[in-house]
C-alpha cells in the first residue's frame, strides 16, 4: 500500500475550546468580540490557504525496526516499540497543510499582527494534528475494505514523542520519500512546511495502544496527548484513570 491523498479542508473540524485552551484561555472565560473576530478570521484563512496532502506507505515490521532504530538515540524503554511489535499492520505517513499557510503566519508576525499570527499558528497546529488523525482513519477504512469484520484501531506515533528520538525522521524520510508531496527535512530534523506531521500508523486491537504513562520522559512531556487518546480507547473497556490521570 502506497497512497497519496488530497484532503479537503472541510474534513477538519475545529474545537474552539481546545484551540483557545492552547493559548491559555480557559473554556469558561468570556472573550471579547475582537478575540472572536480573530478566531473566526484564522479559521477562514485556514480554509482559504490550506493545501492538505498526505502520503502513506505500508511497511513490514522487520523493515520498520530499522527505521525506528534510526541513529540509536531512542529511549531504552518506550511505548512505541512495545506497541508496534504487537501490531497487525504498519504504514509510514506524512501529512502537510502546505507552504502557503505557514508563509501567512510568518507574514502576519513580520507585519506586527501578533494576535492574528498567534491565532492562525494555533489553528494551523491543531489542524495539522487533526490531519494526522485523518490519515489514521483513512488507513482504518482501507483495512476494513480488506477485512470488514476487523476491530482494529489505527493510531499515529511520531518521532520526537514517546521516547522515539527526533533523529528518527531521517530514516523515516529515506523510506517514505514525502518530498513527493512537498515535505522536506533539514539537518535539525525539522520539516518544511512547518505545519507537517510524520510518523508511523500502527494498526492492532485497541489494547495494544494502552500503556501507563510512567516512563522517565513522561515527566518532561508537555503534549500529554497519549492520555486523551487512551481514554477514548478505554471508554468501554477500562476505568477512566487506569491509563493516566494527569
Amino acid at each position: 500500500m502506497r497512497l497519496i491523498v488530497d484532503f479537503a479542508s472541510e474534513e477538519i473540524s475545529f474545537d474552539r475550546v481546545e484551540i483557545l485552551r492552547s493559548q491559555g484561555v480557559p473554556h469558561e472565560a468570556e472573550v471579547s468580540e475582537n478575540f472572536e473576530r480573530i478566531y473566526e478570521g484564522a479559521t477562514e484563512l485556514f480554509h482559504d490557504l490550506a493545501e492538505l496532502k498526505g502520503i502513506m506507505s505500508g511497511i513490514e515490521v522487520s523493515h520498520f525496526e530499522e527505521v525506528f532504530r534510526g541513529e540509536g538515540l531512542n529511549e531504552k524503554e518506550n511505548p512505541v516499540e512495545d506497541v508496534y511489535r504487537k501490531s497487525s499492520s504498519l504504514a509510514l505517513f506524512a501529512v502537510t497543510l502546505g507552504p502557503v499557510l505557514s508563509e501567512k503566519v510568518t507574514e502576519l508576525f513580520d507585519n506586527g499582527d501578533y494576535a492574528d499570527g498567534y491565532m492562525l499558528d494555533s489553528v494551523s497546529s491543531y489542524a495539522a494534528n487533526k490531519l494526522a488523525e485523518l490519515a489514521a482513519q483513512h488507513m482504518q477504512l482501507e483495512l476494513a475494505v480488506v477485512e470488514p469484520s476487523t476491530s482494529q484501531r489505527v493510531l499515529c506515533y511520531s518521532p520526537g514523542y514517546c521516547g522515539w528520538h527526533i533523529s528518527g525522521q531521517k530514516k523515516l524520510f529515506e523510506a517514505l520519500h514525502p518530498e513527493e508531496i512537498g515535505i522536506t527535512l533539514n539537518e535539525s530534523c525539522l520539516m518544511s512546511p512547518i505545519k507537517s506531521v510524520s510518523g508511523v500508523l500502527i494498526s492492532g486491537p485497541a489494547e495494544i495502544h494502552k500503556f501507563v504513562n510512567s516512563y522517565p520522559f513522561c515527566n518532561t512531556c508537555t503534549a500529554r496527548s497519549c492520555i486523551k487518546r487512551m481514554r477514548n480507547l478505554t471508554i468501554m473497556n477500562a476505568p477512566e484513570d487506569k491509563y493516566g490521570t494527569t
